[in-house]
């Protein structure tokens, strides 16, 4: 069954209610981050304090990357286990049986992370940080308090969100945060249907459809260039920027035109696409819901649930694999710990998470 899917991440995540293996996982990716960016920057340690009081320019700073990547680019794209460990620092900030010193230290990552992601103008990155934080407080609070945040809360967090938004992209290729320059701004990447409109009216005048290289270029995404000289580069952003003209004398794109969920679709497959995309979408996403049983009781499993639902809400963009690297590094710590037998524990966790994963599955087949 589809639903199965996930079963395996549930059940190492089981382990992840102890403070101590959350601990260790949390140095581990930091370590494997932090020191690959300390490599990658040539050991200048005042690399990451770069754009820490404020907005930097777009693509500048010692930790920006060239589009296409080298040798040097593997070692950048390792920061994706600073990603991965950001809901367990969440996590351990919010433990309190957890010791303080640890607590202080991954409250303190998380900050980092979340300053450097907002004023290095990099959306997707921010909104799993966010959601995470707003989960944690979410699981903090009263059942009275919760109805609050779900029927006032949410939709307040969405309108800020997408002002937030505005203010990013209007700021950012100039390295200012400006307000104002929000009320003015009218493309901040969630025109969704515009840009499949847009897409639609290029198709007739003469774009060629994808035939789904888009999707397979973001597929061997994780493959590093250096290895692959010949990897595609069916990017959809740099497509769609070319159908707009955005392009410098070389007939280099400028700037990155997000098509959009439905447009993407569209750009590869034509009508069946927006049919059958959202279909295999829902699947996934009705997939990663079967965590559910074990982050309704594990602080840990929710922090991680959260951030996966993140993941998929940027997604709506278009696809783009590195968006979804943090899980995956995560995933690659949990069965790297399981192996060296850091996690041995009871069994009796991963039975109730099998169990109550049944007893969904059984639910789910009555409707």
């Amino acid at each position: 069954s589809p639903l199965k899917r996930f079963s395996g991440l549930g059940r190492r995540l089981c382990v992840l209610d102890d403070p101590r293996v959350l601990w260790r996982m949390l140095l581990a990716g930091m370590a494997i981050g932090f020191g690959s960016l300390l490599i990658y920057v040539e050991f200048n340690v005042f690399a990451f304090f770069e754009g820490l009081t404020g907005m930097t320019r777009r693509w500048s700073g010692s930790l920006a990357r060239e589009r296409y990547g080298s040798w040097s680019t593997i070692l950048y794209e390792m920061q994706m286990f600073l990603q991965a460990v950001v809901p367990l620092a969440v996590c351990l900030a919010a433990m309190r049986r957890a010791p303080w010193f640890q607590r202080s230290v991954a409250a303190l990552f998380v900050a980092w992370m979340f300053v450097r992601t907002l004023f290095t103008g990099t959306r997707s990155s921010l909104v799993p940080i966010a959601l995470c934080l707003a989960a944690a407080f979410f699981w903090r609070a009263g059942p009275r308090l919760r109805k609050s945040l779900v029927l006032i809360g949410l939709p307040v967090a969405l309108i800020g969100a997408f002002l937030l938004s505005a203010i990013i992209v209007a700021g950012r290729n100039e390295g200012r945060f400006d307000v104002s320059a929000a009320t003015s701004t009218e493309y901040v990447g969630y025109e969704m249907y515009r840009e499949l409109l847009f897409i639609i009216k290029a198709e007739r005048d003469g774009l060629p459809f994808e035939d789904g290289m888009t999707y397979i270029t973001q597929l061997v995404n994780p493959i590093p260039r250096a290895i692959w000289p010949g990897k595609p580069v069916a990017d959809a952003g740099l497509i769609l920027a070319r159908a707009y003209g955005a392009v410098d004398r070389y007939g280099e794109p400028t700037m990155t035109t997000s098509p959009g969920f439905l447009g993407e679709a569209y750009l590869n497959f034509g009508f069946l696409g927006i049919l059958i995309v959202p279909a295999i979408a829902g699947v996934i996403v009705r997939s990663w819901d079967r965590l559910l049983p074990l982050a309704s009781t594990s602080l840990p499993a929710f922090m991680v649930y959260a951030a996966g639902l993140a993941t998929m809400y940027v997604s709506g963009r278009s696809f783009n694999m590195s968006s979804f690297y943090g899980l995956l590094a995560l995933f690659v710590l949990l069965i790297v710990f399981e192996q060296l037998g850091w996690t041995d524990r009871s069994l009796q966790q991963r039975r109730t998470f099998e169990s109550a994963s049944i007893t969904q599955d059984r639910a789910l087949s009555r409707h």
